[in-house]
């Protein structure tokens, strides 16, 4: 099989990262916008040791999960993944991969994964957005470059900001240069804050927050000037208006600044925050622990089950959010501190929780982190909500290690759409 040649293959399954699996004389070929069952013709793009890359170009024969993409961009654009396979099929291959990984990552014989909770809707779902700019373009990256794919709508985008982007190109009119990025976020009060990021220094800015809002025709409570960060992050210049804006799930609110974080799917998270509070309802821990707590999003709710909680975030802007959201939910019995994860080790040793949470970034927990959380002398429980099903199970073979092993797992899906998994896994220590 030479680099170029076509060839025919028959789809196995879908592995994380999104892309398809078969083989041909025993060599593993990765496919992208394909689904189990499909027999295809591909064409071999990169070759390395022990598999092949290859891209989609006819489908011969159909899987029974293919459907017909709504959105015009799909294929093209970065944003989504999975459009073309029928929902209720999405859920249940994300649940595969989770079971792979544990098994094969994990060392789980066996893994329990007792639920698999699909979002309410497929759409609509995303309360933000990252949206590229260049030469006038608004829009998503297209896979797998820097070219800017121009969107008129967004299928998963909130419905109040899925069409934003043409408005968008409108309020490029109104800035003295072009920034390279706007992050748009829409609350569930509809209550919207818009980041505008410049790459590098720009003139004076002559804009009102009143123009913000007639250009965009939406309730923009605030908008601010970044720069683009050396590490990525945006640095605030100058922020008009209102800099927060509030959420409520269920019986909790939250509130949520320009340069905090809360998660993207707004249907999910309540059922996220109800599976993480159940554990602290079914037993009376002590303490609970909260590496990674962001708003409070998961403190908070644990906190009104347990004696006293505790949450560590490195993020300055989210412990102040936190802070603020553990007063106007009552609760008295919480602390935050603002500490990165490793910094803040000293913090959990010292207050010894029986019950520790994570939901850390995709990179999962550190080794040093995962010894020290396991030699606790009291832990009895730890929650641990993943984006990431490789590195979950990496950290939950190392908790293993340590005499902590996992009794249960749930596929939450927060990203329809996208090959993303996320996972909620309960571990107890081994008496």
């Amino acid at each position: 099989m030479k680099k170029g040649k076509q060839f025919k293959l028959r789809i196995e399954k879908l592995v994380y990262g999104g892309r398809g699996l078969g083989r041909i004389n025993g060599r593993a070929v990765f496919v992208p916008q394909v689904v189990p069952g499909d027999v295809v013709v591909v064409e071999e793009v990169s070759r390395k040791s022990g598999f092949s890359e290859a891209k989609l170009v006819k489908i011969l024969s159909r899987g029974k999960s293919r459907v017909k993409p709504p959105c015009p961009y799909f294929g093209k654009c970065g944003g989504c993944d999975w459009q073309h396979i029928r929902y209720e099929d999405q859920v249940r291959f994300k649940k595969e991969i989770l079971e792979e990984n544990l098994k094969k990552i994990g060392k789980i014989k066996k893994p329990n994964i007792d639920e698999a909770i699909p979002s309410p809707s497929p759409w609509h779902y995303r309360n933000r957005a990252q949206l590229k700019v260049k030469d006038g373009k608004v829009g998503f990256f297209e896979k797998g470059t820097h070219n800017v794919v121009d969107v008129e709508r967004c299928l998963i985008l909130k419905e109040e900001i899925c069409d934003v982007m043409p408005k968008l190109k409108e309020l490029l009119k109104d800035l003295p240069s072009e920034p390279s990025e706007f992050h748009i976020y829409s609350s569930s009060k509809e209550e919207v804050l818009l980041k505008i990021v410049f790459k590098n220094r720009f003139k004076k800015l002559d804009l009102s927050l009143e123009r913000v809002r007639e250009v965009l025709g939406l309730n923009v409570v605030g908008f601010g000037i970044y720069r683009q960060g050396k590490e990525g992050y945006p640095e605030r210049i100058k922020f008009f208006g209102r800099d927060f804006t509030y959420e409520k799930v269920g019986k909790y609110k939250f509130r949520v600044s320009a340069d905090s974080f809360f998660q993207v799917n707004h249907f999910q998270i309540g059922n996220l925050i109800d599976r993480v509070s159940r554990v602290a309802m079914e037993h009376q821990y002590m303490l609970a622990g909260d590496l990674y707590c962001g708003v409070g999003t998961l403190t908070i709710p644990v906190g009104r089950y347990v004696h006293r909680a505790f949450g560590i975030e490195s993020n300055f802007s989210a412990v102040s959010d936190a802070l603020y959201n553990r007063d106007i939910n009552g609760l008295r019995n919480i602390s935050f501190y603002c500490r990165e994860a490793l910094e803040g080790l000293e913090i959990v040793t010292e207050h010894n929780p029986d019950l520790v949470i994570f939901d850390p970034p995709r990179s999962g927990l550190s080794e040093k982190i995962v010894k020290a959380v396991a030699s606790l002398s009291r832990l009895k429980k730890i929650v641990y909500v993943s984006c990431n099903p490789s590195t979950l199970a990496r950290d939950i073979h190392l908790f293993h290690k340590f005499g902590i092993n996992m009794e249960k797992a749930k596929l939450i899906d927060m990203f329809p759409q996208t090959f993303h998994v996320e996972a909620i896994a309960y571990l107890r220590k081994v008496k």
